[in-house]
């Protein structure tokens, strides 16, 4: 059993507050005081499990499975499943119903009221240099104190070594535990700031000194720092979903039409009368319709070694925004 140090630091633990009030909107009322050491019944907040039913109900579905709960070991093994899918089998397309993959990952737990600490121990890869063995633990909140059913959110908070670290990404995910089942449900977060993140960090060194956009959904769902310093791009405007700019003595308005984790991406990037539209479709779960050597192009191996469906005009994008400043593109 790994022996789970849980850290009382109140400036640390902003991270989570911040992402549990974006998720909940501030209905749970979470304070600083509610996360605490101690016994379980001292830190038991109730009534989060209650409160994040409603999110959890209007999330996606992603997956679902078993879950094996060992007490003796202190232990807890997540299954989800994939059943039937999209296989290339040499040059041939085929939908095999049949088909059967289990991702599985254990960790050990620890409950601190309704807060679950999932951890696992990371061993260095003997082929990396400068890799240290790390232990790390992963926060989940809104279950019952004590007990793995019910509904959890898996913040973007976790402990690597005592230390905290946050991340924030465009969406959440949501597990449920019922009687051994396990059911992942992802949902996009409200407000996210889509202006802040991976993609738009691309353009403006794209508009800079070339490079490449990726239009993948993660990079408009990974937050990171603004690159528009050395790219000489000046903020004129911004709201979460939209940006003005000026760049090389032109003005450029950027927006984000509609964004979907794991479904469709709409991005516009106007300059005078000029307008360049990225887009991304993308199917996680492809069935037999699609499933043709006619989608070749846009089928690509999963982990679960199913294909999945992804089709996307970056470089049709770059190819536009280069046309507005007058380069030619490579």
């Amino acid at each position: 059993m790994l022996d789970i140090k849980f850290i009382c630091n109140k400036r640390s633990l902003s991270g989570i507050l911040v992402s549990l009030s974006l998720v909940l909107s501030g209905c749970v009322g979470f304070t600083e005081d509610w996360f605490v050491c101690g016994d379980a019944s001292e830190s038991a907040s109730p009534g989060v499990e209650q409160a994040l039913s409603p999110y959890y109900n209007a999330a996606r579905f992603v997956a679902s499975g078993k879950v094996d709960v060992d007490k003796k070991k202190d232990s807890v093994t997540i299954v989800l499943e994939t059943l039937g899918g999209c296989i290339k089998e040499g040059d041939a397309f085929d939908w095999d119903g049949d088909y059967y993959f289990a991702d599985a990952n254990t960790f050990a737990y620890s409950f601190r009221g309704d807060t679950l600490l999932l951890s696992r121990i990371y061993e260095p890869d003997p082929y990396e240099v400068n890799q240290e063995r790390y232990e790390e633990s992963f926060i989940w909140v809104g279950g019952t104190p004590g007990a793995f059913d019910g509904v959890w959110l898996m913040t973007q908070c976790r402990y690597r070594e005592e230390k905290m670290y946050c991340t924030d990404d465009g969406y959440d995910q949501f597990f449920r535990f019922d009687n051994g089942k396990v059911e992942l449900r992802v949902v996009d977060r409200e407000n996210y700031d889509y202006m802040q993140t991976i993609f738009v960090d691309q353009l403006f060194e794209f508009l800079g000194d070339g490079g490449s956009i990726q239009l993948e959904t993660p990079y408009y769902y990974s937050d990171t720092k603004y690159g528009q310093e050395r790219s000489g791009v000046e903020i004129l405007e911004k709201t979460n979903t939209a940006m003005k700019f000026a760049y090389a003595d032109m003005t450029f308005d950027l927006t984000v039409d509609y964004a979907r984790y794991g479904d469709s991406l709409h991005v516009t990037l106007k300059s005078g009368d000029a307008s360049c539209v990225g887009t991304v479709s993308e199917m996680s779960e492809v069935g037999p319709e699609m499933c043709v050597v006619d989608n070749e192009d846009y089928l690509w191996e999963t982990s679960a070694g199913t294909l999945k469906y992804e089709r996307q005009n970056a470089r049709e994008f770059e190819s536009c925004i280069d046309a507005i400043l007058g380069r030619v593109s490579d």
